[in-house]
């Protein structure tokens, strides 16, 4: 109402050249702070390097708001934008086409456009009334449209929690449900093992009877009834049992099939205790010790169960590399390690270093700025930090 009042009586000035806009000079209104401008004084103002803004790269800047644009006005608009060049009009607002503004409100959930004749400065608020519902969806309420406000209720939420099995407790509120802080209580697969939980955290999988592998042994009997399962808890269901007749088809070392012994005379096997008929050949398996080079095999006869610790002996590098020594485990030589630790003062020292930083341990110790302390730190490079204490 002030923009539209001074435009008519001829007492609005420009802020660039500071002389009164008159009712029939082009003009050119600013969107962010919709500050009224001659159109030329405005066109030689985004010319001049006073102003450009800081960066250089956005444009220039309104003088009233400092708002960047990167375009420079050349044409002279209506306040809507919808008419070039308006004509005056003694029954009109100076520099309005007279027309329905049709921009759209400022307003982010406004669907409607201004209603009113195109006009200066911001578009006033919607004034329809539209129905909308509170945070927890259970009361409406007729509000003015645009209102960004969110509207609460006084009743519980209730809404499903995460865990599918809860209703929410608080009042009608913003934003998701919290997580259901309720504890349950899972049982591991093999049903050995219980953990409380809150309800609805994630199961690994649910086999209808548990929830999550405790990492231990099975140990359920499986299907032959004489055995137990030798798999970490696991949902699916057991294995057969890996001694069944119908599974085991070859002699234990793996080098002869079944069916070629029962041909040489061996009795057949009816249940899984019944002994697996060995071929008498040397085992053959490869075992656990050695190195990449050669790999130790088995040497006992064809047999069941694990095979026997090896008898032979490797040559085997101490831990840092530097002595090779014949023996079954990992030992250590006797050299010392002469690299400099981290603070550059003192040598590592260390028995068959295997060390790649060599942090040292010791106390610092020099006297600090003061004279009076000592650095307290560990061994370091460089200069102590100043005193701290005071005095």
């Amino acid at each position: 109402g002030s923009l539209i009042e001074q435009l008519t009586t001829e007492k609005y000035e420009c802020m660039v050249c500071c002389e009164v806009v008159r009712i029939v000079a082009p003009v050119w209104s600013c969107q962010n702070c919709y500050h009224v401008f001659h159109l030329n004084c405005i066109k030689k103002w985004a010319r001049s390097p006073a102003s450009q803004a800081e960066d250089g790269n956005s444009g220039w800047r309104c003088p009233a708001c400092q708002n960047a644009s990167t375009q420079v006005p050349k044409t002279y608009t209506c306040f809507c934008g919808k008419v070039h060049n308006p004509e005056w009009n003694r029954n009109e607002i100076p520099h309005s086409c007279g027309e329905l503004c049709g921009k759209k409100r400022q307003c982010l959930d406004c669907p409607h456009i201004c209603n009113i004749l195109c006009h200066p400065g911001p578009c006033p608020s919607c004034p329809a009334f539209v129905t909308k519902t509170c945070e927890c969806g259970q009361t409406s309420h007729s509000v003015r449209c645009g209102q960004s406000t969110k509207i609460h209720c006084s009743n519980v939420c209730g809404n499903t929690l995460n865990c599918g099995k809860h209703s929410c407790t608080q009042v009608c509120h913003a934003g998701k449900c919290s997580p259901c802080q309720l504890t349950a209580q899972q049982v591991c697969y093999c049903g050995s093992n219980f953990k409380e939980v809150l309800c609805g955290t994630k199961e690994e999988f649910s086999d209808g009877f548990g929830n999550f592998s405790c990492q231990n042994i099975c140990g359920k009997k499986l299907n032959c009834g004489r055995h137990n399962c030798t798999q970490v808890c696991h949902p699916q269901p057991c294995q057969l049992c890996p001694r069944l007749p119908q599974v085991v088809y070859r002699c234990p070392c793996g080098q002869t099939p079944l069916s070629k012994l029962l041909e040489l005379g061996c009795v057949e096997r009816k249940i899984c205790t019944d002994p697996i008929p060995s071929c008498g050949k040397t085992c053959g398996k490869p075992l656990s010790c050695g190195s990449y080079e050669f790999i130790h095999t088995c040497e006992s006869l064809c047999h069941e169960g694990d095979c026997r610790p090896c008898s032979h002996t490797s040559n085997i590098y101490c831990r840092c590399g530097f002595k090779k020594k014949v023996t079954a485990i990992t030992f250590m030589c006797d050299k010392r390690c002469n690299k400099k630790r981290s603070c550059g003062r003192h040598k590592c020292n260390e028995v068959c270093c295997v060390d790649t930083e060599h942090k040292c341990s010791l106390v610092c110790g020099r006297k600090l700025n003061c004279g009076l302390h000592r650095c307290e730190e560990p061994c370091h490079r460089g200069n102590c930090q100043t005193c701290w204490q005071t005095s």
